[in-house]
């Protein structure tokens, strides 16, 4: 389901941020057209007023220099000397007939020059103009017209010189084709940042949803031995049995069910968790004494399993904490009888609080010298069923207990940190923040 999603949102976001690229590169492409169009007209209007004044100061022209000028600039010359045109032929083809192109020239330059313009010594006045022209064919020109004065009589040159436009719609083409290709190339790019940005957004889910399978799988997996038992012994205590073994049986249904009481406990706990409704109540709360409630409490469960169990105050004051009193004494529990369950016997357990007055901060640490955590257990201590070894496979363990210990003290504010104790074990630090919720 994730992976599909997955390539739907990929598509979904490739698909916008393409059409935003389609946008930007689109509105790019026709102002750099527009661009190189106005580009072009200016070139064409500057080699078109050199020319002219070359001519202006020329006694004759060649028609081998004429030919030049029309290879090197890519225009079609028209000349006429007092209205009688020159004999030249052109070098350069044309989509319409020169000839109709130069009775096309010639009625551009009736109606945007005026040869009767003179100064008052009879010279006709240099006058040039500029625009377009469509020639016969579906053709269109650049169209640049001059008169050039030749002389104190009225003499002139009529200059006209038309570039053909088609140039332009090559570059369009050209150029659409580049701006496409980098569309194409864009979107790729899009393509793979967007499935890995999805990725990225997507892993939490993933995992949550793996974890929640693994969890749901464990969860199931617990319960299925105490239901098996339960049923077992009850369908057994139908049968020929002695009152004794019956008492046995049922006894065991009962210890089953309490365990299952447990597990029920703990998976409701850690949902309630993850949802955000775990109930807590944080009141100002002694740590100090709440450390000694909890020794007298597990100091003869300590000695019963052989262990001797100690308790560590600090001699200055200790500052008070905002806790739930019953959920840390949960948390406290759990960790004192992990230590308890899992060192071997007559090695020491210690309950240890920690004040530092510059900040506040308060630590409850729980230390124990047995066989200490295993490097390659480490990361995984506070995972759900996680058991780091064989031992932690009895039937009052079912991996959950350090998992509801974190969540106790996420719930507090606090971090819950294991090292390793000097010269051997494990301690479980519990660190509440100065700056705890209120």
């Amino acid at each position: 389901m994730i992976s599909r999603l997955r390539r739907r949102l990929t598509l979904l976001m490739t698909a916008m941020t393409a059409l935003v690229l389609a946008g930007a590169l689109l509105v790019t492409w026709r102002l750099s057209e527009e661009q190189y169009r106005r580009s072009a007209e200016q070139l064409f209007e500057n080699n078109f007023s050199s020319l002219c004044d070359r001519l202006a100061d020329a006694d004759s022209v060649s028609d081998v220099w004429l030919a030049e000028q029309e290879q090197s600039t890519e225009c079609l010359l028209f000349l006429k000397d007092n209205g009688a045109s020159l004999h030249y032929e052109g070098s350069l083809a044309s989509r319409t007939p020169r000839s109709e192109l130069e009775a096309l020239v010639l009625e551009a330059v009736g109606q945007l020059l005026d040869t009767s313009r003179r100064d008052s010594a009879g010279a006709v006045f240099r006058q040039e103009a500029h625009g377009t022209m469509a020639g016969n064919a579906s053709d269109s020109y650049f169209m640049a017209l001059a008169l050039l004065p030749r002389g104190e009589m009225g003499a002139y040159l009529m200059v006209a010189s038309l570039q053909d436009k088609n140039f332009l719609a090559r570059h369009e083409v050209l150029s659409a084709l580049q701006y496409a290709g980098l569309w194409v190339v864009g979107s790729a790019l899009l393509a793979l940042i967007s499935f890995w940005l999805t990725g990225k957004a997507l892993a939490p889910t993933a995992l949550a949803m793996r974890r929640q399978k693994e969890f749901i799988a464990a969860a199931s997996h617990e319960l299925r031995s105490p239901l098996a038992v339960i049923k077992t012994s009850l369908q057994a205590v139908d049968g020929d049995l002695s009152p004794e073994r019956q008492t046995v049986l049922l006894h065991n249904s009962q210890k089953e069910a309490d365990r299952m009481s447990r597990l029920i406990d703990d998976l409701l706990l850690l949902a309630n968790g993850d949802l955000g409704n775990l109930p807590a109540h944080l009141e100002p709360l002694a740590p100090d004494n709440l450390c000694i409630e909890v020794y007298d409490q597990f100091y003869l469960v300590a000695r019963e399993q052989k262990h001797t169990l100690s308790l560590s105050l600090p001699e200055e004051v200790v500052p008070t904490i905002r806790a739930d009193e019953g959920r840390l004494r949960q948390l406290l529990a759990i960790l004192l009888n992990n230590a308890i369950e899992h060192t071997p016997a007559e090695t020491p357990i210690e309950l240890t609080l920690r004040a530092d007055g510059k900040n506040s901060a308060v630590t409850i640490s729980v230390v124990d010298h047995g066989p200490g955590i295993p490097d390659e257990a480490k990361p995984h201590l506070f995972d759900r069923f996680y058991r780091a070894d064989a031992s932690r496979t009895s039937k009052r363990n079912f991996g959950l207990g350090l998992s509801v210990a974190k969540e106790l003290a996420r719930l507090h504010g606090a971090s819950l940190t294991a090292t390793d104790t000097p010269g051997g074990g494990a301690t479980f630090i519990l660190a509440f923040n100065p700056k705890s919720p209120k």
